[in-house]
């Protein structure tokens, strides 16, 4: 059974994984990939890099699914039966599910919680490099608007995608005015040896305006001509890459944030101990997805077979969103008070799954698919 549900649970994975990857590259990451031209190995690189975003839900809805059709399969062949002649009731599977969701759970805390965050970094990472790497070697095949920190970037190839792209910036100089930069061409250069970046415009234009406060009173048309313009051929500034293309450390996004640094950081951060009690509180899904779906198949019959399995997948996304929603109110308590709130939990649960099966356990082992 073991052997059976490890199959179906790495199939079912692959389908999740597949639509999930495939979703992301509808919603926008194939499009910007193509706005880059992003080579190939870059490409499947960040397709890597996110399988591991979506592990810790999918893991306990693959067990789920798995162990409901294996059980099923077995019920119908009178194999519980068999057992229940020998004196084996069907209820003792529940140490065997147990078992196996333990074993999921240890890899949704090794997935989720060291994996994931790295492959997230790791994405950011390959599309940062891909990003700079378009703007540095001219390879930018539609227009794009980058916000940097240095203010609002249009960047317009050329047709045919011949010479340096056209630049649009837009920058709050200082209070009560913006700056708006137009390059006929523009190249980025470096980084050199001290780490910054040269970058130079050709046939530019540099004008400051007045910026109209929204609750200055209306006088007329509001002004439109520069305060200061400078017009060239040429000029060329040095700037951090950061600039150019904004980069956060790891350290600043929580979901990049592996469980043992959220450990540390737990105690004094509330953001942080909501993201380590998600964690943990998902990882117990595995333990109550295998008791769901024996507690599914007590239910099946002829007639609701079409809906049992998916009611079953439902609850299981149903505890998950009212413990986060539990968790999202519990946020100001501490970290060991946390823990052991989702393990009580989880254990009640537990505990009153196991009780219904026990007492549907000739429902366990009676076949309801064939005909009487």
């Amino acid at each position: 059974m073991i052997r059976d549900v490890v199959i179906q649970v790495a199939l079912v994975l692959l389908l999740i994984e597949c639509v999930f990857v495939s979703e992301k590259l509808i919603s926008g990451l194939l499009e910007e990939v193509l706005k880059i031209r992003a080579p190939l190995s870059k490409t499947l690189m960040m397709m890597v890099a996110l399988l591991p975003e979506v592990f810790e839900l999918a893991l306990p809805t693959a067990l789920l699914i798995a162990v409901y059709r294996v059980a099923l399969a077995m019920r119908e062949d009178r194999e519980f039966l068999m057992l229940s002649s020998l004196g084996i009731p069907p209820h003792g599977l529940i140490r065997l599910v147990l078992a196996i969701g333990l074993g999921a759970q240890i890899s949704a805390l090794a997935v989720g919680g060291f994996v994931d965050p790295l492959s997230r970094y790791a994405f950011r990472l390959v599309m940062f490099s891909a990003q700079y790497n378009a703007l540095t070697g001219n390879t930018v095949a539609a227009s794009r608007l980058i916000e940097t920190r240095i203010g609002t970037v249009s960047v317009t190839p050329r047709p045919g995608g011949e010479g340096n792209p056209r630049l649009f910036v837009r920058q709050d100089d200082e209070p009560g005015r913006e700056k708006i930069i137009v390059a006929n061409g523009a190249q980025l250069n470096g980084p050199g040896e001290t780490g910054r970046v040269s970058l130079q415009l050709f046939d530019f234009s540099i004008d400051n305006f007045a910026v109209v406060p929204s609750d200055a009173p209306r006088t007329g048309r509001p002004p439109t001509a520069p305060i200061s313009s400078l017009r060239g051929s040429s000029t060329s500034q040095s700037m951090v890459i950061d600039d150019v293309v904004p980069f956060d450390p790891r350290s600043r996004n929580v979901a990049e944030l592996t469980t043992a640094e959220l450990f540390v950081s737990a105690g004094t951060d509330d953001l942080h101990r909501l993201q380590l009690g998600k964690r943990i509180g998902r990882s117990f899904l595995c333990l109550l997805a295998p008791l769901i779906a024996i507690l599914a198949l007590s239910f099946t019959t002829r007639i609701n077979q079409a809906f049992v399995l998916p009611v079953a997948c439902a609850g299981l996304m149903a505890t998950e969103i009212i413990g986060t929603a539990a968790l999202a109110s519990l946020s100001w308590i501490g970290v060991l008070p946390m823990l052991a709130f989702l393990t009580v939990m989880a254990a009640v649960l537990a505990l009153a799954m196991a009780a219904l099966i026990v007492a549907r356990s000739s429902a366990v082992a009676r076949p309801g698919l064939s005909r009487s």
